[in-house]
């Protein structure tokens, strides 16, 4: 019985130290298999390239350039000829910036387009209102400009004054205890066609016409020298002005209301009512005149140059309640119309107001343009053309006939400072598309136009003559349809925009590069970790294999002594 168990031990040692042989071999071809695996990322690494940086001196480059004073030109080539000609030795190419009068359309997302809620309307019947309201409101403002002129004509002391009784003073005397001041006129005599009178020594008397003197008798010419001719004049006054202190009770009154009618115009500071002491009157003519041009007269009969002295009348055609009365008749006219004009303009705007119309989009006011001024009608004829030549189907092509003469229907709005235009078409189509309440929200995009001016590039090509200074390098240029010849500045330039962009490309093959080098370390390191995990296991099944194989030999022993005894005991 241990014999049997011996022998099975012992195979079973002996199977088991096969099993770790077989699984050694197993990890020596799996450890085999991981370094070729190493080995090809690292041949992968090896032929990896590495990126290099972007040098600038690879995007500079010496360039010609010139100016003739309003652009600036850059010559990009050049070349010669292939049969030479007197005048001309290259072709060159060359170009220049230049702003151009471009019209746009521009799309708005979200515009929110408010419409005043009211009849609906075509945009023929919004701008027939809208130009009823204009008319209405600029007759309005033209009847209330005629009815306040006419009341500040009214209203000036110097409409109610006669410059004519009074002209010609030549002496103004005034006396303190009578507070009388007296006025002397000398009057220039005139003939009934208005030729003012000259008369000689002797009294015979001439009229001056046109440059020259005629006799009043016979109308011959005068042939004598001038100088012994003189003015004839009359003497008129003298006339008494009387303070109003002084005036007779009556007489201050009718003074009074008189003074008061000027007030009641506007005419005259009210502050007079508490103190008439400024009034004077001539009984004699019915005539007002005030102390300040009374002063201005008796200062200048000491050498002055005042000769008229303004009088306001009390009685008769001219007087100062008959100009007020025509002034209040014509007043009144004016407001009347003006009060008209303003009920029409009111009625034309309330119908206006009630019609359904654009009014905002977003938070910039609409204004329906029914008439252009020369600047918008040059803008919008500029989007047109460009549309057209655009092929771009816009709407605001609509508000053009074929004469390119305004037909309606653009609306003006200003978003940032900058002036837009878009249609009634457009605007309604953005309004409709809407949600919620008044359509305001998910609108579709609303077109809008401009126009601006926009940098342009211009290429030319032309025939020129090319100087150089016996280097290579040329120093000017003449081409073939312009008669200056311009001095060439040679520039070094570098393509900041392209060097960035060759920059940009390798920092992005740069960071490529280390990613991949990142990955074939990380992958390699997995290997390595591997590797070492079975190795581990490589000598732990080592170590089971010597232990193994230890006790393999004790086991094979103890068989061995078992027969050995076996035998002896039955071999006796």
């Amino acid at each position: 019985m241990g014999m049997a168990a011996s022998q099975a031990r012992y195979l079973a040692l002996v199977a088991r130290k096969s099993n770790c042989e077989y699984e050694g071999q197993q990890i020596n071809q799996a450890r085999t298999v991981l370094s070729n695996q190493s080995a090809n990322l690292f041949n992968q690494m090896l032929g990896l390239q590495v990126p290099i940086p972007p040098s600038t001196q690879d995007f500079t480059k010496q360039q010609y350039s010139y100016t003739d004073g309003i652009n600036d030109y850059t010559i990009d080539s050049w070349q010669q000829l292939a049969t030479p000609e007197e005048d001309y030795n290259y072709v060159v190419n060359y170009h220049y910036y230049e702003d151009v009068y471009t019209g746009s359309e521009k799309k708005r997302n979200d515009p929110k387009v408010q419409f005043a809620s009211g009849e609906s309307a075509t945009v023929d019947q919004i701008e027939t209102a809208l130009r009823l309201v204009t008319t209405t409101k600029q007759e309005y403002e033209e009847a209330k400009a005629a009815t306040q002129a006419a009341q500040a004509e009214a209203a000036t002391l110097s409409n109610y004054a006669d410059n004519d009784t009074f002209r010609g003073v030549s002496a103004c005397e005034y006396d303190t205890l009578t507070d009388v001041y007296t006025v002397t006129q000398t009057l220039v005599e005139y003939t009934d066609d208005g030729d003012p009178i000259y008369t000689d020594g002797a009294g015979t008397q001439y009229y001056l016409r046109g440059g020259k003197f005629y006799n009043i008798a016979d109308d011959t010419e005068y042939t004598g020298a001038t100088t012994d001719l003189s003015p004839s004049t009359t003497t008129k006054g003298p006339t008494s002005f009387t303070g109003y202190s002084k005036l007779d009770p009556a007489v201050q009154e009718t003074v009074k209301a008189a003074v008061d009618k000027l007030v009641a115009e506007g005419a005259l500071d009210d502050s007079i009512q508490t103190d008439y002491a400024s009034v004077y009157y001539d009984a004699d003519s019915g005539a007002i005149a005030f102390r300040a041009d009374l002063r201005n007269l008796y200062n200048g009969s000491s050498g002055g140059t005042q000769t008229v002295l303004p009088v306001y009348n009390t009685a008769g055609d001219n007087s100062i309640a008959t100009l007020a009365g025509e002034y209040d008749a014509q007043i009144s006219a004016l407001q009347a119309m003006e009060f008209q004009a303003l009920q029409t303009y009111q009625e034309a705007e309330k119908a206006y107001e009630s019609l359904m119309r654009p009014t905002y989009v977003g938070n910039c006011e609409l204004t329906l343009l029914t008439d252009l001024t020369d600047n918008q009608m040059a803008e919008l004829k500029q989007i047109v053309k460009d549309m057209r030549e655009q092929n771009i189907d816009a709407a605001i092509i609509d508000c053009f006939n074929a004469n390119d003469e305004y037909v309606g229907g653009v609306y003006q709005f200003t978003m940032n400072g900058v002036t837009y235009y878009t249609t009634f078409e457009d605007l309604y189509r953005s309004y409709a598309s809407g949600t919620g309440i008044n359509h305001i929200d998910s609108q579709d995009k609303l077109s809008y136009y401009n126009a601006s001016y926009i940098s342009t590039k211009k290429d030319e090509s032309q025939k020129a003559l090319l100087e150089t200074d016996g280097n290579g390098r040329f120093t000017s240029v003449r081409f073939e349809n312009d008669s200056v010849t311009y001095t060439l500045n040679v520039e070094t330039v570098t393509d900041d925009e392209a060097y960035k962009d060759a920059m940009n490309q390798y920092n992005y093959e740069n960071a490529l590069y280390d990613k991949m080098v990142q990955d074939i370390n990380a992958k390699t390191s997995l290997i390595q970790q591997e590797d070492q995990m079975l190795e581990l296991r490589l000598k732990q099944l080592d170590t089971e294999q010597n232990a193994l194989s230890t006790e393999i030999d004790a086991v094979s022993k103890i068989v061995k002594d078992n027969i050995e005894d076996s035998f002896k005991t039955f071999g006796g």
